[in-house]
């Protein structure tokens, strides 16, 4: 849009002149910087422009049309310049909300049939998946009785909708395989070695008439019949037990009479009593 404006001069004996100059009045670019959006802290956003400027650049180091993370409650500020150098802007909010700190805790070992509590915190919601082996998924802090291997992924959410995730690795470990001597018979007051097989450390459950509890092949002398127990550990420091029957047999009674003294050549008798066959 022009505009001519006149104007006239006159000075001190009255003589005046005449001049004209015009304004010519550029259009403002359209900036539209968009809608305002609410977004959690750590979410991305892609901000577009869109009008009629030639050219458009945003405040706050941030590219049109590229994603960026949300790190608080900004307004982002567009500014759109004309091909005849006239300039225009617009902005829009994005309101960052707290996002939560979800953490699932430590990678753990387990051995089979173990039982562990898992720990989760930093939000005021929780689920947990898969729910394969837990009592509770939308609990914060499930038992976890895996058979094997596994991820669980812990989404924590605030009560403002944000959610994170975590990640928790459980490894199982198998139970070592033991096998062991034969239950076997002895007599009272027999020693008998007896050995399990398939572990590295050893604990013998009873104390007691045994050469060492510690060792995988201990010698043992029971006075009665009784099952002899063992923990045994594997590499990876899975335990399992196994036993072993010992079964004892009383001596037999044998009374060979009371001691006789006799002359030379004389002779005489032994009566033997006792349970023997």
């Amino acid at each position: 849009m022009n505009s001519t404006y006149y104007f006239t001069g006159t000075n001190s004996f009255g003589c005046s002149l005449k001049d004209t100059f015009q304004i010519t009045i550029k259009q403002l670019p359209i900036v539209n910087a968009g809608n305002p959006s609410t977004l959690c802290i750590g979410d991305s956003v892609i901000l577009n422009s869109s009008g009629n400027a030639a050219s458009y650049s945003w405040n706050n180091g941030i590219v049109d049309g590229q994603a960026f993370e949300v790190l608080n409650t900004q307004n982002y500020i567009l500014t759109g310049t004309s091909a005849n150098g006239c300039i225009n802007t617009d902005s829009v909010l994005i309101t960052g909300l707290t996002a939560p700190e979800t953490d699932a805790g430590s990678d753990i070992n387990l051995c089979v049939n173990d039982t562990i509590k898992l720990i989760g915190q930093g939000a005021d919601n929780y689920s947990w998946s898969p729910s394969t082996s837990l009592s509770d998924p939308n609990v914060s802090d499930p038992f976890a009785s895996p058979n094997s291997s596994i991820t669980y992924i812990l989404t924590g959410t605030l009560n403002n909708g944000c959610e994170k995730t975590d990640t928790i690795n459980i490894d199982v470990n198998p139970l070592p395989i033991l096998t062991t001597t034969n239950d076997t018979l002895i007599c009272e007051g027999d020693t008998v070695e007896i050995e399990v097989f398939g572990a590295t450390n050893f604990s013998w459950f009873n104390s007691n008439n045994i050469s060492d509890v510690n060792i995988s092949n201990p010698l043992v002398w029971p006075i009665a019949t009784t099952t002899i127990k063992v923990s045994a550990y594997g590499p990876n420091t899975c335990l399992d037990t196994a036993e072993i029957l010992i079964n004892v047999n009383p001596k037999p009674i044998v009374d060979a009479g009371s001691d006789q003294n006799i002359c030379f050549n004389d002779s005489t008798s032994v009566n033997v009593s006792g349970n023997a066959s």
